[in-house]
């Protein structure tokens, strides 16, 4: 999966969930811990989502 299309499944996972955690997004599109949070810090840095220790919350508007 591109990298791009992975970052806007975990936003969209956020946005409905409200939160995630790293291990069940590991789990659910079978790549490392450090791709995730990788992935994090890049939505994180755009706005998207809010990094927490275990994962991402939604962004409170």
């Amino acid at each position: 999966m591109p990298c791009e299309e992975r970052r806007e499944l975990i936003a969209g996972t956020v946005r409905t969930q409200g939160r995630v955690r790293v291990s069940d997004l590991v789990r659910e599109l079978g790549v490392s811990r450090m791709t995730i949070h990788r992935d994090l810090q890049h939505l994180d840095a755009q706005g998207r989502i809010h990094r927490i220790r275990s994962g991402a919350t939604a962004v409170q508007v």
